[in-house]
């Protein structure tokens, strides 16, 4: 952690690996937590890529953490960040969808999420988590739809343990069987982060094709 207080915000956050290598666990908790429990972690580099970074560096033993306290942690601070969210939902109400654009908020994401929330139903919450954007999203429309917290607890506990063990897990194993990918991890990131993104591309241009067809 001492390297955290040694380099720039920008290089800290320049990249998944960066905040990783700098921050440690403390700034992965930070970025899990802050995704889903605040609108400005849209605009914070994360999500997947983190997840998959993280794996990967973990099982090349760049970062030193048990795996089971690593992934428990992890899971902890999603679900932390999804009842916080949860709560921003519920206590903003229906005056959500009259939020204008920001900086970080911008209505075609809410607007994509609550389509996804409509088709899924309360699996959204579960599915949601693999879906960038929607897994911000979704829990301040579980509040403002008003979804009870139990079953919102429940969802949420099972939707973050899924997205979070099954990225991190197959990124470490990853690296336990490539452990020589440490050498290499400025080649090997833009492919995660590419990989990570391709279902959300692939989504984009699926739902433009239909409205170009409708």
């Amino acid at each position: 952690m001492t390297d955290f207080f040694l380099v720039s915000w920008s290089e800290l956050f320049s990249s998944p690996e960066n905040m990783i290598r700098y921050g440690g666990l403390t700034l992965i908790l930070i970025v899990v937590f802050v995704e889903t429990g605040l609108l400005i972690g849209l605009v914070i580099p994360g999500g997947d890529s983190l997840l998959l970074t993280t794996g990967l560096l973990a099982g090349a033993d760049v970062l030193t953490i048990p795996l089971a306290g690593l992934l428990a942690s992890m899971t902890a601070a999603g679900i932390a960040g999804d009842l916080l969210g949860y709560s921003i939902g519920k206590k903003m109400g229906k005056k959500l969808y009259k939020k204008q654009d920001t900086w970080y908020f911008k209505r075609k994401h809410l607007e994509r999420a609550q389509k996804f929330y409509k088709e899924k139903g309360k699996l959204a919450i579960v599915m949601g988590k693999f879906v960038p954007v929607v897994r911000t999203f979704n829990p301040l429309l579980a509040g403002v739809t008003g979804m009870s917290l139990g079953r919102f607890l429940i969802l949420s506990s099972i939707g973050t343990a899924l997205w979070i063990c099954s990225l991190v897990l197959a990124s470490y194993y990853l690296g336990r069987q490539f452990p020589q990918l440490k050498e290499y991890l400025h080649y090997a990131i833009p492919v995660i982060i590419f990989l990570s993104v391709l279902p959300g591309i692939i989504q984009y241009f699926k739902e433009r094709n239909k409205t170009a067809n409708a």
